[in-house]
């Protein structure tokens, strides 16, 4: 026995050794572009340096007493050996150990440095509203009036105060550029404040996106939203677009408009083409009928949804809606729901 614990023990001294030094030499997070990114990236190199011994204990051990006691076909023996008690020097000393070791995390990084992360400043300079729903971001901008489902755009150098919740299901808000995750939980809003340090888009750094975190239904790994970070008078630039592209629902139609109607149901719309004549605006009436699912029907002039027409509320179902469409030349445009874009969508053909 002493000396499987010995075999055991120098095994363990050098597998601990080479996994601090990777702890402390590796880059193990790719570079976190906010203000808090320095802290989470020290601690979370601090725990790695407590968990390496323990692992390296399971690791070695399992390495020496797998091969060592290891029986053969023939050796299998009928029924359980003794159980072990635990007692003795090797369980006492592993239980004070790992108990000091607990202890420590909880003190540091855990008092010390969790403040730093989670702490927040009571005047943000941007507050933007989030919420999460089956399967895709609402990200409203209060101080503008400002809404989007497409993209979130946040000013580099000031700091931002995220107020998240969820329509439905627990969601996870996270941007793995920044460092954090938090979160939106439905009925209750949980808050997040980070303050983004370099510029940048999703197209040159796939980790500026807004991803769910929290398992939540079958289209889970599709929640994600693209993040920008540009200068002040960029998102002051984004803004303005945005407040003067939004069209209004109307609540009736008007005589000498081409009606249609389109129907949303079982996370699919009715029709994927729809028509009308030049020279007229439209009316369209775009009816929920999924219980409870939350759709709306938004008409762009290209096809990857970055010139609005316009787009009804986000409601859940059963409910119908009217929506109004200026006069539009003969083309094609696009129609989609925001929360479900890859299963719902269509053209639009005026001619």
């Amino acid at each position: 026995m002493k000396r499987d614990l010995a075999i055991v023990g120098v095994l363990w001294l050098a597998l601990t050794v080479v996994g601090e030094a990777v702890v402390l030499n590796a880059s193990l997070l790719p570079p976190l572009i906010s203000n808090k990114g320095a802290d989470i990236g020290h601690a979370f190199r601090v725990l790695l340096v407590y968990a390496v011994p323990v692992f390296a204990f399971v690791v070695a051990a399992l390495i020496y007493m797998v091969p060592r006691y290891r029986a053969g076909a023939a050796e299998t023996p009928p029924e359980d050996g003794p159980p072990l008690r635990g007692r003795g020097r090797v369980p006492l000393a592993w239980f004070g150990v790992t108990t000091a070791l607990a202890v420590a995390l909880m003190i540091y990084p855990g008092l010390t440095e969790l403040p730093k992360v989670l702490g927040e400043n009571r005047n943000p300079e941007l507050v933007v509203d989030v919420q999460g729903v089956q399967w895709a971001w609402i990200v409203s901008y209060p101080q503008y009036k400002v809404k989007s489902m497409n993209e979130l755009v946040l000013p580099v150098d000031q700091l931002v105060r995220f107020e998240l919740t969820s329509l439905d299901v627990l969601h996870g808000f996270w941007i793995p550029a920044f460092g954090m995750t938090m979160e939106a939980v439905p009925g209750m809003t949980t808050t997040v404040q980070y303050r983004p340090t370099k510029t940048g888009s999703f197209a040159g750094n796939p980790l500026l996106r807004l991803q769910c975190s929290e398992l939540c239904g079958l289209n889970h790994s599709t929640m994600s939203m693209p993040v920008r970070v540009v200068s002040a008078q960029e998102f002051q630039d984004w803004v303005r677009q945005q407040a003067g592209t939004t069209a209004s629902p109307i609540s009736t139609p008007s005589a000498g408009e081409t009606r249609l109607t389109i129907a949303a149901k079982d996370t699919r719309f009715s029709t994927d083409r729809l028509e009308a004549r030049a020279g007229a605006p439209v009316s369209v009436t775009f009816k929920n009928e999924d219980d409870s699912v939350f759709h709306d029907i938004a008409f762009y002039r290209t096809a990857d949804a970055k010139d609005l027409i316009a787009k009804t509320d986000l409601k859940p179902g059963p409910v119908t809606e009217q929506l109004g469409l200026p006069v539009l030349p003969p083309g094609t445009y696009y129609f989609r729901c925001d929360v479900h874009p890859a299963e719902m969508k269509g053209e639009l053909v005026i001619k």
